[in-house]
């Protein structure tokens, strides 16, 4: 893949999170100033642990951090008949686990709901059940359009997929707005399993033009057994992940009615800029970083690598700085309309401020995993991402008494740094070409630069204040939000420019690119 290319298929990813993003944001708004941060949305974000425990342990990422790495090498070697049957197989066997699964889980949901929330009242416990139970259907076909997505990211397609995501949260915003008024909370579950038949459908036309499905099941072929031995470790530890998900759920019904969707909310707003940056970056790299090492180029490999990790560095520790000292007008400006109480509102932005913390780490996971995926090494991520586990857990059980919610998220951020520290120490000694001085430089010249803008930022706010009342409306502190970003970016451009940081003028030309090539 050539500069101009990633460029573009970079900038079609891009765009496309974006808006996928900007829906996911208003999909929880529009969720959160409709049903409130009660207890039947608490249920509803509850009910989300087991689909998704099904979901990361057969599929999510797993599928595409080893079928692109088999893919790219049959592809390379003008297998692609060969490429059809492996795809086919793992489709085939992906249905049989998934529908297998959801069943159980739905027969015995009864059963295994209850101890995941452990403070909910008997009558929101029941709801929850219910709830799970429709939802089931969900990662079956979630796992098969990431299937979907695998391989038109191999062919160097990344439209459709990217689109995807889109009518995910359409679907489920539609059924909130159009749905909600008569189903209640069960709306939000139906637009789940829609948006997941959609997300799906919008790349089987794409899908079908490169690949023909075949209804076998031939685990006689190497490439396909090593496709299912790439998957394993990665599905291991993207489930083991869940149960930071389901120890934090648990903790949080404890804490009172509406904890848990403050956390969620939170949780949401935290995945915005990782969506936006980390993950596109990650989803274009994967196949270039593949082609790099089917080439044996050690060197493009490593420049790859570190251009991207120094990019989220700079653009995510600034957006960190920023937030932390905004989270509060940014939980204002988007639940502050009589759904959420105070209390809500002070919960919400108190947990965010301890998210943002990882907000560099959790980005930086997404692009040094995928730099082992390419090497179609899945087991190291894994026993770095269970590590990592370990960590939020501990930390969750140890500060939920005295921080709250706050701790929970504390966790997670200091997971995600251990997590990422390691990754890189492990990449740099496995591949030397990763300048690891690069990265502790941007590390710390970023992380200066950062706390100088987050600094610009708290003085416009404090300046600001005086105009900022219940009177001005939502007007004024969208202006003092606008106003305190735009001077901490200068002050951040600034600074970047006298310590002669290349990124600024990196991103100023891919986004110029971009936008020539549409």
């Amino acid at each position: 893949m050539t500069a101009r290319t990633l460029a573009r298929a970079g900038a079609i990813v891009v765009i496309a999170y974006l808006g996928s993003r900007i829906l996911g944001w208003l999909r929880i708004v529009v969720i959160g100033n409709q049903f409130g941060a009660g207890a039947d949305l608490d249920a509803y974000f509850a009910a989300f642990r087991i689909p998704d425990l099904i979901y990361q342990l057969v599929a999510a990422g797993a599928v595409s951090s080893a079928l692109i790495p088999v893919l790219t090498g049959l592809f390379h070697a003008g297998e692609s008949v060969r490429a059809e049957r492996v795809v086919s197989t793992v489709v085939n066997a992906l249905l049989l686990a998934l529908v297998s699964l959801s069943a159980l889980m739905a027969i015995f949901a009864d059963v295994l709901v209850p101890p995941t929330v452990p403070g909910f009242a008997p009558e929101t416990v029941e709801l929850t059940i219910g709830l799970t139970r429709l939802m089931l259907l969900s990662p079956i076909f979630l796992a098969l359009g990431a299937v979907a997505t695998a391989v038109l990211n191999t062919q160097g397609r990344f439209g459709s997929a990217a689109v995807a995501p889109l009518l995910y949260n359409l679907a489920i915003i539609g059924s909130a707005l159009l749905l909600g008024p008569w189903l209640g909370v069960h709306a939000l579950a139906f637009g789940v399993v829609l948006g997941a038949v959609l997300h799906l459908a919008v790349q089987l036309p794409v899908v079908r033009r490169h690949l023909h499905y075949q209804p076998r099941l031939d685990l006689t072929d190497a490439a396909a057994r090593q496709t299912f031995l790439l998957m394993g470790p990665r599905a291991l530890g993207l489930g083991a992940t869940q149960i930071t998900f389901i120890v934090n759920t648990a903790l949080a019904t404890g804490l009172g009615v509406g904890a848990v969707v403050a956390y969620n909310v939170a949780f949401n707003i935290l995945q915005i800029p990782i969506g936006v940056i980390g993950f596109p970056l990650g989803v274009v790299l994967l196949p270039a970083l593949s082609r790099a090492m089917a080439a044996d180029d050690a060197r493009g490999f490593g420049s790859l690598v570190v251009q991207a990790l120094r990019l989220v560095l700079f653009l995510m520790l600034f957006l960190t700085a920023v937030g932390f000292v905004l989270r509060g007008q940014i939980v204002s400006l988007l639940f502050d309309y009589g759904s959420f109480d105070a209390r809500s509102l002070a919960l919400t932005a108190d947990t965010l401020a301890f998210f943002l913390l990882g907000t560099a780490a959790h980005s930086m996971n997404v692009i040094l995993a995928r730099a082992f995926y390419s090497r179609q090494d899945t087991r190291t991520p894994v026993i770095i991402a269970l590590l990592s586990v370990t960590i939020n857990v501990v930390v969750s059980l140890l500060t939920v008494g005295w921080l709250g919610l706050s701790g929970l998220a504390l966790g997670i951020a200091t997971g995600g740094w251990i997590e990422a520290s390691l990754l890189a120490l492990l990449l740099w000694r496995r591949a030397p070409a990763v300048d690891m001085r690069a990265l502790l430089w941007a590390l710390g010249a970023f992380g200066v630069g950062a706390l100088l803008a987050g600094g610009a930022a708290l003085v416009t706010v404090l300046a600001s204040g005086p105009f900022v009342t219940p009177a001005a409306g939502k007007l004024a502190l969208l202006l003092q939000v606008f106003s305190a970003t735009l001077v901490a970016g200068l002050v951040y451009l600034v600074y970047s420019r006298i310590v002669r940081a290349p990124e600024p003028s990196r991103t100023l030309a891919l986004m110029r690119s971009a936008l020539r090539r549409g």
